[in-house]
């Protein structure tokens, strides 16, 4: 079933306690998957801005046209998908961790 969505482009959230292989199942399922290119980012308290536009900078085109600016994979024929890994990260604490 989620391989069939996936296959569609269709976008995905994965909810569930910690442990419960929501990443190892996306990763294995993204990576069967010959039309994508898998990028895995994970976010931690010191993840910056400036990784999710070297990601962008790296894997993809940036062309202007009539109607603003268009991103598009390096590699035709493929899509990009870029994993965001803990995401929800909690707010820093008193020792700014």
């Amino acid at each position: 079933a989620l391989r069939g969505w996936l296959a569609q482009h269709k976008p995905l959230i994965l909810c569930g306690p910690p442990g419960s292989g929501k990443s190892m199942t996306l990763i294995a399922t993204l990576s069967s998957l010959p039309e994508l290119e898998l990028v895995w980012l994970n976010f931690s308290s010191g993840t910056q801005p400036e990784l999710v536009l070297k990601v962008f900078e790296q894997y993809c085109e940036f062309a202007k046209g009539p109607n603003g600016w268009t991103v598009s994979p390096k590699e035709q024929g493929k899509w990009l998908c870029i994993f965001c890994d803990e995401i929800n990260l909690p707010a820093t604490d008193d020792y700014n961790t």
